[in-house]
């Protein structure tokens, strides 16, 4: 009995000890291409990526860039939590109060002269 009592006092111990954190990195892959719908081959380029509050159309909580490069088909791959920070921090979302988008927007001359892809 001692020991059933100890088990479940164990358990329950266990169980409030933990609770569940938001990811601090997240992975994002896209296909760049020029106007005419070509991929951008082993080209740098550069990203701006945006978390909004809201909608759409929402408030910015998180801003950062990339500066990366496509690979032969126009893929490229970032860990959004790993850019160049410009507003907000990541730790500092708070996933839980409504919904989140993420806005992505692209240089594809590698620089800062930013074109929004769209927001999901």
């Amino acid at each position: 009995m001692k020991k059933a009592l100890f088990i479940v006092a164990l358990a329950l111990s266990a169980a409030v000890g933990t609770r569940a954190q938001a990811p601090q990195l997240f992975n994002y892959q896209g296909v760049a291409r020029n106007s005419g719908g070509t991929a951008l081959a082993s080209t740098p380029i550069g990203l701006r990526i945006s978390i909004l509050d809201g909608g759409p159309a929402g408030t910015v909580v998180y801003q950062e860039t990339h500066a990366t490069t496509t690979n032969a088909f126009g893929l490229y791959n970032v860990a959004i939590g790993s850019g160049t920070v410009v507003s907000g921090a990541m730790a500092g979302i708070e996933w839980s109060t409504g919904n989140k988008y993420m806005q992505v927007e692209i240089d594809p001359a590698g620089g800062t002269s930013y074109s929004a892809l769209g927001s999901t």
